[in-house]
Protein backbone atom coordinates (compact mmCIF):
# COMPACT_ATOMS: atom_id res chain seq x y z
CA UNK A 1 0.00 0.00 0.00
CA UNK A 2 1.79 3.49 -1.33
CA UNK A 3 1.74 6.24 1.45
CA UNK A 4 -0.96 8.54 -0.39
CA UNK A 5 -3.35 5.46 -0.11
CA UNK A 6 -2.77 4.89 3.54
CA UNK A 7 -3.16 8.79 3.84
CA UNK A 8 -6.45 8.76 2.06
CA UNK A 9 -7.74 5.59 4.57
CA UNK A 10 -6.91 7.56 7.74
CA UNK A 11 -8.43 10.15 6.47
CA UNK A 12 -11.74 8.81 5.46
CA UNK A 13 -11.20 6.95 8.81
CA UNK A 14 -10.92 10.16 10.77
CA UNK A 15 -13.84 11.54 8.98
CA UNK A 16 -16.15 8.45 9.46
CA UNK A 17 -15.06 8.88 13.58
CA UNK A 18 -16.11 12.18 13.31
CA UNK A 19 -19.28 11.98 12.08
CA UNK A 20 -19.90 9.09 14.44
CA UNK A 21 -19.04 11.68 17.42
CA UNK A 22 -21.22 14.02 15.95
CA UNK A 23 -24.45 12.35 15.78
CA UNK A 24 -23.52 10.78 19.54
CA UNK A 25 -23.77 14.12 20.54
CA UNK A 26 -26.73 15.31 18.68
CA UNK A 27 -28.46 12.51 20.07
CA UNK A 28 -27.46 13.34 23.44
CA UNK A 29 -28.87 16.86 22.15
CA UNK A 30 -32.02 15.46 21.23
CA UNK A 31 -32.96 13.43 24.45
CA UNK A 32 -31.89 16.49 26.35
CA UNK A 33 -34.45 18.82 25.12
CA UNK A 34 -37.21 15.95 24.89
CA UNK A 35 -36.39 15.68 29.00
CA UNK A 36 -36.90 19.58 28.87
CA UNK A 37 -40.11 19.69 26.88
CA UNK A 38 -41.20 17.03 29.32
CA UNK A 39 -40.58 19.26 32.33
CA UNK A 40 -41.82 22.09 30.98
CA UNK A 41 -45.00 20.59 30.71
CA UNK A 42 -45.32 19.32 33.79
CA UNK A 43 -44.39 22.44 35.48
CA UNK A 44 -46.86 24.16 33.17
CA UNK A 45 -49.80 21.76 34.43
CA UNK A 46 -48.63 22.25 38.09
CA UNK A 47 -48.22 25.39 38.03
CA UNK A 48 -44.94 24.68 39.19
CA UNK A 49 -42.48 27.85 38.19
CA UNK A 50 -39.48 26.61 40.67
CA UNK A 51 -39.16 23.81 38.26
CA UNK A 52 -39.77 26.34 35.10
CA UNK A 53 -36.47 28.55 35.85
CA UNK A 54 -33.55 26.49 35.58
CA UNK A 55 -34.90 25.83 31.55
CA UNK A 56 -35.29 29.43 30.74
CA UNK A 57 -32.29 30.93 29.80
CA UNK A 58 -31.36 35.01 31.76
CA UNK A 59 -32.14 36.86 28.72
CA UNK A 60 -35.52 35.70 27.56
CA UNK A 61 -39.07 36.30 25.70
CA UNK A 62 -42.07 34.40 25.42
CA UNK A 63 -44.96 35.60 23.31
CA UNK A 64 -48.64 33.97 24.93
CA UNK A 65 -51.17 33.16 22.95
CA UNK A 66 -53.56 36.09 23.37
CA UNK A 67 -49.87 37.90 22.12
CA UNK A 68 -48.73 39.51 25.39
CA UNK A 69 -44.78 39.82 25.73
CA UNK A 70 -42.93 38.73 28.46
CA UNK A 71 -39.01 39.04 29.24
CA UNK A 72 -38.73 37.68 32.59
CA UNK A 73 -40.49 35.16 34.21
CA UNK A 74 -41.74 36.76 37.39
CA UNK A 75 -44.32 38.52 35.01
CA UNK A 76 -45.07 35.59 33.09
CA UNK A 77 -46.29 33.80 36.47
CA UNK A 78 -48.17 36.86 37.74
CA UNK A 79 -50.15 36.81 34.40
CA UNK A 80 -50.31 33.05 34.26
CA UNK A 81 -51.87 33.36 37.90
CA UNK A 82 -53.87 35.85 36.91
CA UNK A 83 -55.81 33.59 34.38
CA UNK A 84 -56.80 31.23 37.31
CA UNK A 85 -56.89 33.16 40.42
CA UNK A 86 -58.83 36.12 41.96
CA UNK A 87 -62.40 36.92 41.90
CA UNK A 88 -62.15 38.15 38.35
CA UNK A 89 -60.50 34.91 36.88
CA UNK A 90 -62.63 33.18 33.99
CA UNK A 91 -60.34 30.39 34.24
CA UNK A 92 -59.89 27.35 36.23
CA UNK A 93 -57.73 24.97 35.20
CA UNK A 94 -55.24 24.34 31.45
CA UNK A 95 -53.79 21.80 30.73
CA UNK A 96 -51.07 21.72 27.88
CA UNK A 97 -49.60 18.76 25.77
CA UNK A 98 -47.20 20.14 23.13
CA UNK A 99 -45.42 18.42 21.01
CA UNK A 100 -42.93 18.75 18.13
CA UNK A 101 -43.13 18.56 14.66
CA UNK A 102 -39.50 17.27 13.94
CA UNK A 103 -36.43 16.87 15.50
CA UNK A 104 -34.81 20.30 16.30
CA UNK A 105 -32.46 21.75 14.01
CA UNK A 106 -29.56 23.20 15.16
CA UNK A 107 -27.82 26.16 13.71
CA UNK A 108 -24.14 25.80 14.76
CA UNK A 109 -22.84 24.18 18.13
CA UNK A 110 -25.31 26.52 20.86
CA UNK A 111 -28.29 27.44 18.83
CA UNK A 112 -31.56 25.21 17.69
CA UNK A 113 -34.82 25.90 16.44
CA UNK A 114 -37.69 23.92 17.59
CA UNK A 115 -41.73 23.84 16.62
CA UNK A 116 -44.77 21.98 17.05
CA UNK A 117 -48.69 22.28 18.09
CA UNK A 118 -49.88 21.70 21.60
CA UNK A 119 -53.71 20.43 22.74
CA UNK A 120 -54.57 22.52 25.64
CA UNK A 121 -57.63 22.24 27.59
CA UNK A 122 -59.07 25.00 28.92
CA UNK A 123 -61.54 24.54 32.01
CA UNK A 124 -64.23 28.20 32.70
CA UNK A 125 -65.20 28.78 36.31
CA UNK A 126 -68.51 28.10 34.74
CA UNK A 127 -67.39 24.22 34.44
CA UNK A 128 -67.14 24.92 30.51
CA UNK A 129 -64.36 23.14 28.79
CA UNK A 130 -62.74 23.84 25.80
CA UNK A 131 -60.05 22.50 23.84
CA UNK A 132 -57.79 24.64 21.44
CA UNK A 133 -54.64 23.62 19.30
CA UNK A 134 -51.94 26.07 19.05
CA UNK A 135 -48.60 26.08 17.19
CA UNK A 136 -45.34 27.01 18.90
CA UNK A 137 -41.98 27.71 17.93
CA UNK A 138 -38.86 27.53 20.48
CA UNK A 139 -35.53 29.03 19.73
CA UNK A 140 -32.67 26.96 22.35
CA UNK A 141 -29.61 28.24 23.38
CA UNK A 142 -26.43 26.06 24.60
CA UNK A 143 -25.37 27.64 27.98
CA UNK A 144 -22.21 26.35 29.95
CA UNK A 145 -23.46 22.82 28.40
CA UNK A 146 -27.08 23.21 29.20
CA UNK A 147 -30.18 24.19 26.83
CA UNK A 148 -32.15 26.89 27.35
CA UNK A 149 -35.31 28.51 26.10
CA UNK A 150 -34.32 31.73 24.34
CA UNK A 151 -37.31 32.67 22.89
CA UNK A 152 -40.75 30.96 22.81
CA UNK A 153 -43.64 32.01 20.62
CA UNK A 154 -47.30 30.47 20.72
CA UNK A 155 -50.01 31.68 18.48
CA UNK A 156 -53.60 30.37 17.27
CA UNK A 157 -56.00 30.62 15.00
CA UNK A 158 -58.15 34.32 15.01
CA UNK A 159 -60.60 32.57 12.83
CA UNK A 160 -61.60 28.89 14.71
CA UNK A 161 -60.73 29.79 18.21
CA UNK A 162 -63.23 28.19 20.92
CA UNK A 163 -61.54 29.96 23.94
CA UNK A 164 -61.93 33.20 22.35
CA UNK A 165 -65.46 32.45 21.04
CA UNK A 166 -66.51 31.50 24.96
CA UNK A 167 -64.80 34.53 26.39
CA UNK A 168 -66.70 36.64 23.85
CA UNK A 169 -69.91 34.90 25.05
CA UNK A 170 -68.92 35.77 28.28
CA UNK A 171 -68.34 40.04 27.36
CA UNK A 172 -71.77 39.47 25.80
CA UNK A 173 -73.88 37.94 28.50
CA UNK A 174 -72.04 40.62 30.68
CA UNK A 175 -73.39 43.27 28.60
CA UNK A 176 -76.66 42.08 28.15
CA UNK A 177 -77.14 41.21 31.73
CA UNK A 178 -75.99 45.10 32.32
CA UNK A 179 -78.54 46.10 29.51
CA UNK A 180 -81.25 44.44 31.63
CA UNK A 181 -79.89 45.64 34.86
CA UNK A 182 -79.99 49.38 33.31
CA UNK A 183 -83.48 48.96 31.86
CA UNK A 184 -85.02 47.64 35.07
CA UNK A 185 -83.18 51.02 36.92
CA UNK A 186 -84.96 52.80 34.64
CA UNK A 187 -87.85 51.09 35.30
CA UNK A 188 -87.69 51.57 38.93
CA UNK A 189 -86.41 55.61 39.10
CA UNK A 190 -89.24 55.81 36.86
CA UNK A 191 -91.83 54.70 39.00
CA UNK A 192 -90.63 56.27 42.14
CA UNK A 193 -90.82 59.83 40.00
CA UNK A 194 -94.40 59.11 38.85
CA UNK A 195 -95.31 58.39 42.98
CA UNK A 196 -93.40 61.38 43.58
CA UNK A 197 -95.35 63.75 41.02
CA UNK A 198 -98.94 62.14 42.05
CA UNK A 199 -97.62 63.26 45.55
CA UNK A 200 -96.94 66.46 44.81
CA UNK A 201 -100.25 67.17 43.21
CA UNK A 202 -102.39 65.77 46.19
Amino acid sequence: MTLCLRLLLFCLITLSLASLALAEDREADHNELRAMLRTATDAMNTGNFDALRPLFYDKLSITTVDQKLFTNLDDFKAYYEGLLKGSNAQLKGIAFKPEADALTEFVGDQIGLSHGTSTDTFTFTDGDVRTMTSRWTATVYKDNGKWKILNLHIGTSLLDNPVTATLKGYVKKAAIGAGVGGLIIGFIIAWLMRGRRRRSYR
